[in-house]
């Protein structure tokens, strides 16, 4: 090798190694920055025509990130963001429900009210104890009323945090642009980008917190962010989230939809499916499935509560057509106190052997036929709707189109319902016929009494009316006691001047002793098997079941965290500077340094020894 060529090499070498020792130098400086990733640059060695190695070429800075680990740390992150989130949430609603023990819990005051009904039936003339109970049923309701407005707040806060997370993904994808925009210029310029792709990192590694993203990188190098439906967040230039918060946020209203606006002004709605993980995928969870179905526990609780006290139930009885023997057998019942929106008429028949369910629930509004099966919570009943107030030949009509032939329906002017069938073998077998009234008033007769009211319009009996979007939805709000009870705790026990232990009787059996069926709607039981049981027993049922599910989202985020944690451990692992390392390291870049320096050294010296024998 001439002298040339070892000068050539030495100044190269001494380049790369200087080159080394910066980038060196920085890894151990920002070797506690978060986001800093292990960087490296290497030389390329440049041969002569004669294949000998000339020098050496000193390359770009690179960073040293597994790309695979990055990905899968990202996308455990953003599960682990949702069951956070989700879980943030779920802890408020689990401490304000409590626990099944708890004094101030649901079942505890449902049984301080059932206690006091017992011993009130035990002395129903006493006064002090009727207002103990009176007392005993504001506090349940109070409590009822208090627990479905925490979850309708949780619910307007889940939908204001919605906005905030929206924002701060614009913020981010404006960001990412901006950065891409200046890697793009520096890479054209030949200049070094990796400081530039660590912040880059910073961005998406938050913007996967917020969403559930798909992250690719093209072949001209360039970033593409999708939703998990393909649905483009960033190429190139960023997309821009739209949502609006509903600060009146209510019982059966949807919060808005979640818009992606393109760079050209296309308009696309997320869907659920794009909103699987991160925080704001728990937050529409929330916001749209848990807190309502929250919501419909407890108004199905306060719903069904309410009837209980107040619904009337008038058996059928065996009827025939009069013939000798009869032709036609069947069952009739009054209904003539029909006079409710949610008031229902229950039919049970037999064919071949096979059970069969109608059930006839009265409304006003005619608009509202035909009815869903979902009105009932029994899942094997049909479901038909019967306008009223009817006349008795409109009532017959009614229920005879509905069932059709087979079955001969008849009212009579008293009200009397009579519903037959053929006596010929082969054929249909009443079994049952049930009509259920809601009793309004808290006249003495009668042993039922509207002690729970609905509050809307100044204060309106509870029927369950199907009208103006249902009257159970939002009712536990709005359950509040009879105005009439609250002035005269006497009415407990039928009031006037000679109380009977038999009306508090019948309300503590209701409330303790006789089983209902729960709708599904409430994620208590399932739409094929219904929970059956008492009002006690659903009450305890509406506390466990957010215990379980406090139980269950405590659980997902324990694991998602300890998947995330491996993953970030693996990840960082990947990029982080070992500081010892790079020590050892930078010993010998600058022995390298200086072996380099004594090779120029040596060089000039043979130079001078040269020119002076010239």
């Amino acid at each position: 090798m001439g002298l040339s060529s070892a000068l050539n090499a030495a100044m190269s070498g001494l380049s790369l190694t200087k080159a080394q020792l910066v980038v060196t130098s920085q890894n151990i400086a920002n070797a506690n920055v978060d986001g800093y990733t292990l960087k490296t640059i290497v030389g390329t060695e440049v041969y002569n025509s004669t294949g000998s190695t000339s020098s050496v070429l000193t390359n770009q800075v690179t960073r040293q990130v597994n790309t695979q680990l990055q990905s899968s740390y990202w996308e455990s992150l953003s599960d682990f963001s949702f069951a956070t989130q989700y879980n943030d949430y779920i802890e408020r609603l689990d401490q304000m429900f409590g626990v099944v023990g708890d004094a101030s819990s649901i079942p505890s005051l449902m049984n301080d009210f059932t206690n006091a009904l017992t011993a009130l039936a035990t002395d129903p003339s006493s006064q002090s104890t009727q207002e103990v109970a009176v007392s005993a049923a504001v506090e349940l309701t109070n409590v009822i009323n208090n627990s479905a407005e925490e979850v309708q707040e949780l619910r307007r806060d889940s939908d204001a945090s919605i906005a905030d997370e929206v924002s701060k993904v614009n913020s981010l994808l404006q960001e990412i642009e901006s950065l891409e925009d200046s890697i793009v210029a520096e890479r054209s310029a030949g200049r070094s980008t990796v400081h530039l792709e660590d912040q880059l990192d910073v961005q998406l590694h938050a913007l996967t917190e917020k969403m559930d993203v798909e992250i690719s990188v093209g072949d001209d190098g360039l970033l593409g962010i999708t939703t998990p439906t393909g649905l483009t967040l960033y190429d190139g230039r960023a997309s821009e989230l739209k949502f609006t918060a509903s600060p009146t946020l209510g019982v059966g209203v949807e919060g808005n939809p979640i818009e992606l606006v393109s760079p050209s002004g296309s308009v696309m709605t997320l869907s659920q499916y794009d909103l699987q993980s991160g925080s704001i995928g728990a937050l529409v969870e929330l916001r749209d499935t848990t807190l309502p179905e929250t919501q419909a526990r407890l108004d199905e609780l306060a719903s069904q509560m309410a009837l209980a006290l107040s619904q009337q139930v008038s058996e059928g009885v065996a009827a025939d057509d009069g013939g000798v023997p009869p032709a036609a057998t069947g069952m009739s019942v009054d209904t003539s106190n029909l006079m409710s929106s949610g008031d229902t008429i229950e039919l049970e028949f037999e064919v071949n052997g096979e059970l069969r369910k109608v059930s006839f629930v009265a409304v006003t509004d005619a608009s509202l036929l035909p009815l869903s099966s979902d009105v009932t919570a029994d899942s094997d009943d049909i479901v038909h709707g019967i306008v009223i107030p009817a006349t008795t030949a409109s009532l017959e009509s009614q229920i005879s189109s509905a069932l059709g032939t087979g079955f001969d329906v008849s009212v009579d002017a008293s009200g009397e319902l009579s519903i037959l069938t053929p006596t010929s073998s082969g054929t249909i077998e009443i079994t049952g016929l049930i009509a259920k009234n809601t009793r309004t008033v808290t006249a003495e007769d009668g042993s039922e009494i509207p002690l729970f009211m609905d509050s809307k319009d100044g204060g309106i009996p509870y029927t369950g009316a199907l009208e103006d979007g249902g009257q159970e939805e939002g009712f536990a709000q709005r359950m509040v006691i009879n105005l009439a009870v609250l002035n005269d705790p006497s009415l407990l026990v039928g009031g006037g001047d000679d109380p009977s232990s038999e009306r508090v009787s019948l309300l503590k059996d209701r409330l303790t002793q006789t089983e209902f069926i729960f709708s599904p709607s409430s994620g208590i039981g399932a739409k094929n098997s219904p929970y059956v049981g008492t009002i006690s027993d659903f009450a305890i049922e509406t506390v466990a079941k957010q215990s379980q599910i406090a139980s269950a989202a405590a659980t997902a985020e324990l694991n998602s965290g300890t998947v995330t944690s491996i993953a970030q451990v693996a990840y960082e692992n990947s990029y982080k500077v070992d500081v010892d390392e790079e020590l050892v390291k930078l010993t010998e870049l600058q022995n390298a340094y200086a072996a380099n320096a004594r090779v120029l050294t040596a060089i000039d010296e043979i130079y001078d020894t040269l020119f002076s024998i010239a």
